[in-house]
């Protein structure tokens, strides 16, 4: 999943080209910090690693970002429309029936977008074995962009009574990470084959029916 880069707007008492200046220098900026938390964990993000991996002076992430902290939220605002985008590219066309179709409809298509982004893979690694301040808001970034999802689509759709829904949901996006990781690290999860189409095919269906059942009337 390619991170979204700033809009290059032209600024009108300039002419443009400053601002277009800025966008591109801002662009590289935050996919360099990308890059560097991808290979070296939140350790080794710092702004001699991002301003070398840029090719950039490290005095431009002050003056246009304000610091570190500044660029880690820039990179969560790019990587969460990156996700929004991906996520509606998969995304079956038309009103779910159901909250429980569409928080489906939903863990299907991020299962997708997952399976295929080995970038992300890496990201939710480094989450989990090296937990700092800039994943952390990778990973809210990511709650963002996806319940901004069900916001935009869910329309008047409720969960059933008495399920929660938000726990529900956080468990069925651990469940596409570990699938996933799983995947990628051994090909099998408790004992069902995922690097073949059948295996797959298995727990996508699975993984689908699940959300289904725990988030429908009954």
């Amino acid at each position: 999943m390619e991170i979204a880069q700033p809009d290059p707007a032209q600024d009108a008492s300039t002419g443009g080209a400053p601002a277009r200046d800025r966008a591109a220098t801002e662009a590289r900026l935050i996919e360099a910090a990308r890059a560097v938390l991808i290979e070296k964990g939140f350790q080794g993000l710092g702004v001699n690693a991002v301003a070398r991996a840029a090719g950039c002076d490290k005095q431009l992430i002050y003056r246009y970002f304000g610091g570190l902290d500044g660029l880690g939220r820039a990179l969560g605002e790019a990587f969460s429309a990156s996700l929004t985008a991906a996520l509606d590219a998969r995304a079956p066309d038309g009103a779910a029936q159901s909250y429980g179709a569409l928080i489906e409809a939903l863990v299907l298509a991020y299962l997708d977008v997952f399976a295929a982004d080995r970038e992300a893979q890496r990201l939710v690694l480094w989450e989990l074995s090296e937990p700092g301040p800039a994943l952390q808001g990778l990973a809210k970034a990511r709650a963002r962009a996806l319940a901004g999802w069900i916001a935009r689509r869910r329309g008047r759709l409720e969960p059933p009574d008495g399920v929660d829904a938000p726990a529900v949901n956080a468990l069925l996006i651990a469940a596409v990470h570990q699938i996933v990781l799983a995947r990628a690290a051994s090909g099998a999860l408790a004992g069902v084959q995922l690097d073949d189409d059948e295996g797959w095919r298995r727990a996508r269906a699975a993984l689908g029916a699940l959300a289904r059942m725990a988030l429908s009337a009954p």
